[in-house]
């Protein structure tokens, strides 16, 4: 499974939601604390992480702070 860095682009510690903008490709990845093992982040911090697809879309997960 390939690796991603990017950065945390929105995120709400109240849900645990939000969207991480990855580096050298357009598309954000959603969040969440199931895809994020509930760990919580903050808006700016850069991460790295794979990718998951899910029905309900693309998430992040194995997500670690960098």
């Amino acid at each position: 499974m390939q690796v991603f860095t990017g950065k945390v682009q929105t995120y709400d510690p109240q849900t645990g939601k939000g969207l991480i903008a990855p580096e050298g490709w357009g598309e954000v990845v959603a969040v969440d604390l199931l895809s994020s093992d509930g760990r919580l982040l903050s808006q700016g911090q850069r991460v790295v992480f794979r990718k998951i697809h899910r029905p309900d879309g693309v998430y992040a997960c194995e997500i670690k702070l960098i």
